[in-house]
């Protein structure tokens, strides 16, 4: 059974939204120079924290998974994320409305700040994917993460930070799983240029996209807003607001799925 096919079976109530269609545009793709044909972005408006799971292993809680010490508190602009010790844990995924190809993303972005007086754990861009693409196999499954000081930048405590994760193809990232097509694996020690990623993987598919702070990452406090995801079949930037009203929205199945997908 493909994901898709999976993920469609059963929702669950949780994130308070709101959607605000957007216009088409053009954005830079890969270290190719190609352009990737943005589809048109809409805005989600969250009202709530309801999708973002606090369990220490990232699924979805339940009476044998209880929530980690981490704190939300949803902001006028953005929600907070804090810490407390080393297995706190703060995630958000969401499935993509249509299938993505990784090579044919065009924009990636997102703004943090970072509210302890020190460090670099702000929040990181989550993309899980099927390496190969069509039917995931075990062994397919792998999680992307970019993290901004992995990537060179410099983190400043206390004001907001616009992110791009793609930067032309240039913007470093490091896989979950060491991927065998890539020099040194493109592992958390060995950052890789996103081009050089989606070069050596041109069939792999998006399963999933979001952000996470945590775990390992004690005393680690920061705020987060306008999650955009951007690709030629989809688009779509994600906002956190006390000011917005709460509504009802399927929470995606993938939070429920993953320790399947970990195989």
């Amino acid at each position: 059974m493909r994901l898709r096919q999976a993920f469609t079976a059963a929702t669950v109530a949780g994130v308070g939204l709101m959607l605000v269609a957007g216009t088409g545009a053009y954005a830079a793709g890969q270290a190719s120079g190609k352009l990737v044909r943005l589809a048109p972005c809409s805005t989600v408006r969250h009202g709530n924290t309801d999708g973002i799971l606090t369990t220490s292993n990232g699924e979805a809680p339940s009476s044998s998974n209880a929530n980690s010490t981490a704190v939300l508190k949803l902001q006028r602009e953005g929600v907070d994320a804090t810490l407390p010790d080393n297995s706190a844990k703060a995630l958000y995924l969401e499935e993509p409305s249509r299938a993505v190809k990784l090579n044919r993303i065009g924009k990636l972005t997102y703004r943090t700040v970072q509210l302890a007086s020190s460090g670099v754990a702000v929040w990181s861009y989550q993309i899980p994917i099927d390496i190969n693409g069509g039917t995931l196999q075990a062994g397919d499954f792998t999680t992307l993460v970019y993290e901004p000081y992995q990537d060179g930048q410099t983190i400043t405590p206390g004001k907001w930070q616009n992110w791009d994760a793609l930067r032309n193809g240039q913007a470093k990232w490091w896989s979950t799983r060491a991927l065998t097509n890539v020099a040194n694996g493109a592992t958390q020690t060995f950052p890789t240029a996103w081009s050089t990623i989606t070069a050596a993987y041109p069939d792999a598919t998006v399963l999933a996209y979001g952000m996470d702070l945590g775990k390992g990452a004690t005393g680690a406090s920061s705020r987060v807003d306008s999650l955009t995801f951007g690709a030629d079949t989809t688009c779509a930037k994600h906002q956190w607001s006390s000011r917005f009203g709460r509504t009802s929205h399927p929470l995606s199945l993938f939070q429920i799925w993953r320790k399947w997908l970990l195989r």
